[in-house]
């Protein structure tokens, strides 16, 4: 028996359009509800890909950020050389920024550092040495850039002033 012969494919079916009225773009949500007394944890990056990371902490009039990395690129981004956290909550709110907090130095933690530091108002880094060597290393391919203020977390300190 000779196989069915179809007019269109139900593929061609299901992505013609049903009707000329347009669909509405989505808007993407800007609006941040208040605050209050609850303690807010907001990844910018590094969630479900690699690269970018950086996670705010933000209580009250206070607000830490954890990580300042970069995402490399690949063919899908073709004449990109990198890729930053979007920070443009973090850049309305600098004044409040206390500290950045560096987990280790891998450049998809540090790496934005350069890049970012300025326009989150230069608060102090807080890392251990070696973290703290790689970023003053990465630091010197950008000498018009202020001194950063880096901070030494021993393994005994308890607490970050």
């Amino acid at each position: 028996m000779p196989p069915t012969k179809f007019s269109h494919s139900l593929r061609q079916k299901s992505m013609r359009r049903r009707s000329n009225t347009p669909i509405p773009a989505k808007k993407p949500h800007d609006i941040i509800p208040p605050l209050g007394d609850s303690l807010r944890v907001v990844p910018l990056g590094g969630v479900e890909e690699i690269g970018k990371n950086m996670m705010v902490i933000e209580y009250k009039n206070d607000i830490i950020i954890i990580d300042a990395g970069i995402q490399f690129t690949d063919a899908e981004t073709p004449g990109v050389d990198y890729i930053l956290p979007n920070i443009k909550y973090l850049e309305e709110r600098k004044d409040r920024i206390r500290a950045l907090v560096i987990t280790h130095g891998h450049l998809d933690h540090i790496g934005g550092i350069p890049y970012l530091i300025t326009r989150l108002g230069n608060p102090p880094i807080y890392t251990r040495e070696f973290g703290a060597l790689l970023i003053k290393k990465r630091q010197d391919e950008f000498p018009h850039l202020p001194p950063l203020n880096i901070r030494i977390v021993e393994s005994s300190d308890k607490s970050i002033p």
